[in-house]
């Protein structure tokens, strides 16, 4: 089969892959959900074809346009109030992602792109296309990030009600 055909393939699978974890409203169902349709059939079909490079520069235009059309004008009211908090976050969260990014790659476990993505704060997809672009393993940063979001999910109404007081 040919890679047009391989990609056309890819598209199909992920397609319904998408639709179902979006059924089941898994917790980033649509991404996880083409992720493991496409790595089912791989097993499966024992069959590889390169993703065209062009491809991934329309990831990133559609991610793009994703991020800037949720922008909104009072969004630079609301941030010129919690600028500081924004600003420590980002600096400790990301600090400790490129720690924990050294020692998993020199324990050997990652390299040191993957590790620096998939133990980065953000948005899965901004995170996976930026893999894909860096020669690091986008099913490990997806991985990673899945594994938080679902942790985040679960242990997020414990904690508010142990930090609120309620």
């Amino acid at each position: 089969m040919s890679s047009s055909l391989g990609l056309l393939a890819y598209l199909g699978l992920g397609l319904l892959g998408g639709l179902l974890g979006a059924k089941l409203k898994i917790p980033a169902g649509v991404l996880i959900g083409a992720m493991l349709a496409v790595i089912c059939f791989k097993i499966v079909m024992k069959v590889h074809w390169e993703v065209p490079k062009g491809l991934i520069f329309v990831l990133q235009v559609v991610v793009g346009i994703g991020v800037g059309a949720a922008f909104q004008p009072e969004l630079l009211q609301v941030m010129k109030k919690i600028a500081l908090p924004v600003i420590i976050s980002c600096v400790v969260l990301v600090g400790v992602g490129v720690i924990m990014a050294i020692i998993f790659t020199r324990m050997g476990l990652l390299d040191i792109g993957t590790a620096y993505l998939g133990t980065s704060p953000g948005a899965m997809n901004v995170l996976v296309v930026l893999a894909l672009e860096s020669q690091a393993h986008p099913t490990l940063v997806v991985c990673f990030h899945f594994i938080r979001v679902v942790f985040v999910i679960l242990t997020a109404p414990l904690i508010f009600k142990l930090i609120s007081g309620h």
